[in-house]
């Protein structure tokens, strides 16, 4: 049984490979493909969130061939986390870690400083690496509208940005979306043709077959594990087999997407083994084809 870890998030890892660093924080890269390849995991979908992290994103192409080693494949993306549209790179973001400080206990945040002077450094480093890394993809960009930011037009501005983007450059997109679905699918509809994964997809199922219009994919993480997610379950259940993918949205433990794949199974009432060999190969074609 192989897996394919459509969505997560190793920022720590190719600083680790440094000596300074302590392996107890800081599981080093072969640790990580060690345990990914113990479990069957043999592909990662690594997410950048803000400038804090891309350039760690992109060393990881050094680290581990972009189409694969002899045991784990990587695909690599970078973008602005809507979280991280309000700050300035190194500035307020580290300080309330997406890891360290969720955003239902996090104090409202205020603007200041404009994502487009971010963007530009996206622009330019997607611009320089799209000869050289064939598969870097856009993401994880999207839109998060509760009430604790203040930002959404800032947000919606910048992931269409990302979008149009994505479009020019034909690279796929890595997208979160909390509590913001109308708007999403209005942007969305602007820029329908880049290849889009909607990451934990929390969504309607009657919202499906509209965002497979506008080239979605869906993927599911360790929320469908919980009876509380019951819509999230429902998706997962439901979503057409050619565009189901999984997910641990996980910072170094590919492992957790062994029990997120027998729940997606049980759900769809077929072997674990099928959804595996599905997702997998729908991974593939999301992330490795034009």
């Amino acid at each position: 049984m192989k897996l394919f870890d459509a969505h997560c998030h190793l920022p720590a890892v190719a600083e680790a490979m440094a000596d300074t660093q302590d392996d107890a924080l800081f599981p080093t890269l072969g640790k990580i493909l060690e345990r990914a390849a113990a479990a069957g995991v043999e592909g990662l979908a690594v997410c950048g969130t803000s400038s804090n992290d891309w350039k760690n994103v992109l060393e990881l192409a050094e680290k581990v061939p972009i189409i694969g080693n002899e045991k784990v494949a990587l695909t690599l993306s970078v973008g602005i986390h809507p979280w991280f549209v309000h700050c300035r790179a190194g500035n307020a973001c580290p300080e309330r870690s997406r890891r360290e400080t969720p955003p239902e206990t996090a104090p409202k945040l205020r603007g200041g400083y404009s994502w487009k002077i971010e963007f530009e450094k996206l622009e330019a480093c997607l611009r320089q690496k799209k000869a050289a890394m064939l598969w870097l993809g856009i993401g994880e960009t999207g839109l998060d509208l509760r009430d604790q930011f203040d930002n959404h037009a800032e947000q919606e501005a910048c992931f269409a940005a990302h979008l149009e983007l994505a479009e020019e450059l034909n690279r796929p997109v890595a997208i979160h979306c909390v509590q913001a679905w109308g708007k999403m699918l209005e942007i969305l509809r602007e820029c329908p043709q880049p290849k889009k994964i909607m990451h934990a997809y929390g969504g309607s199922v009657e919202m499906i077959a509209e965002l497979m219009k506008l080239n979605c994919w869906f993927s599911f993480g360790e929320a469908v594990m919980n009876p509380k997610f019951k819509r999230a379950r429902e998706a997962a259940a439901a979503a057409p087999p050619q565009r189901l993918l999984i997910e641990t949205d996980s910072d170094g433990k590919p492992e957790k997407l062994v029990p997120v794949a027998r729940a997606v199974a049980e759900l769809r009432g077929v072997p674990v083994e099928e959804i595996a060999e599905l997702t997998f190969e729908n991974a593939r074609e999301f992330f490795l084809t034009g």
